[in-house]
């Protein structure tokens, strides 16, 4: 499911990220889906004020990850678990933890800045999670 977070106009983003809303929109530990306003689509993750982008498509069968749950953690970062068929993401790399997916997804920079979350450019995909 894909959630627009409040205040959506771009306000004064840093060079190369874009405004994806207000951290209190967020609630912990529960993946979200965003559109940025370019169209890309991201899931974000809230733990405290740190915030974990990645790609909020499952490369297996295409299916949204936010909506999924957190379901552990890998390197210090949530664990996103695709709500269809139980895939495994790292929101640290995007690796593939767990199929049936075996590829894994693209990452994005964040910055929280006053309150307010910044997502940057889309980082590669790493193959696996030895990546």
């Amino acid at each position: 499911m894909t959630t627009p977070l409040s205040n959506p106009q771009a306000t004064h983003a840093p060079a190369g990220f874009l405004r994806a809303g207000d951290l209190v929109d967020l609630d912990p530990n529960l993946p979200t889906g965003v559109v940025l306003e370019n169209g890309e689509r991201v899931c974000v993750v809230r733990r405290g004020d740190t915030v974990w982008a990645v790609h909020d498509v499952c490369p297996h069968r295409g299916f949204a990850l936010g909506g999924g749950d957190v379901v552990g953690e890998h390197e210090g970062a949530p664990i996103v678990e695709c709500p269809w068929h139980g895939a495994h993401f790292s929101c640290a790399t995007g690796a593939v933890l767990s199929g049936p997916c075996t590829d894994g997804i693209p990452t994005f920079p964040v910055q929280v800045i006053n309150g307010v979350v910044y997502i940057g450019a889309r980082q590669a995909a790493p193959d696996s999670e030895n990546a």
